[in-house]
């Protein structure tokens, strides 16, 4: 009776581990998978993944939203805090907490609370304004101020009044301002152009 009981429980184990069922396909609508992770020969990589940048004042018993977020497909961990990732959305919050600037961007890099650099077919749009730059990097001072935004190659701005090229960009969220290099192009006053 005894090895009876055993045969059944084992044949239990092996039907419970050792049968293998096709992964659910997930359902159109279904909400982002989380997180994955994988063992890379150059590290380790993961998909679905949220990286922030976070002021270095904090408001006492207000929630924060970060000043620079980063959302990716595919990242890859590197030496020292640093991160390569693909087909990425980043968000910059000015000062008020308002999503201000989002930029979508193919690949990138991003070291934790120093630097993202986000390259390769990047459209950066701050309400009606569009822009197009090969690349726009992020960067915190040392002195933990403020991050800014910087490209020193080819912008081109569409905006229903504005068509502007120029060859860099400064951009300072909490000040809202950008600054723009040897700018040349349109811009619209009503119906007139200048």
């Amino acid at each position: 009776m005894k090895l009876f009981a055993f045969t059944i429980v084992m044949l239990l184990l092996a039907l419970a581990f050792g049968c293998e069922r096709p992964a659910p396909q997930p359902e159109p609508d279904m909400p982002p998978t989380p997180p994955t992770v994988e063992d890379a020969a150059d590290g380790i990589t993961m998909s679905g993944i949220d990286l922030y940048m976070h002021r270095s004042e904090a408001r006492e018993g207000m929630p924060v939203k970060p000043e620079l977020w980063v959302q990716a497909d595919s990242l890859t961990m590197g030496e020292n805090n640093n991160y390569v990732f693909e087909n990425a959305r980043a968000v910059i919050y000015g000062a008020d907490d308002i999503e201000e600037i989002v930029i979508q961007a193919t690949r990138g890099d991003f070291e934790q609370d120093t630097r993202a650099i986000l390259e390769g077919d990047v459209h950066l749009t701050a309400g009606t304004l569009h822009m197009r730059l090969s690349d726009i990097e992020w960067r915190r001072p040392e002195n933990e101020g403020t991050g800014a935004a910087y490209s020193d190659n080819p912008v081109i701005i569409d905006d229903p009044d504005l068509q502007l090229n120029a060859r860099g960009l400064r951009l300072y969220p909490d000040e809202r301002v950008f600054e723009l290099t040897n700018v040349s192009g349109v811009v619209r006053f009503g119906e007139k152009l200048l």
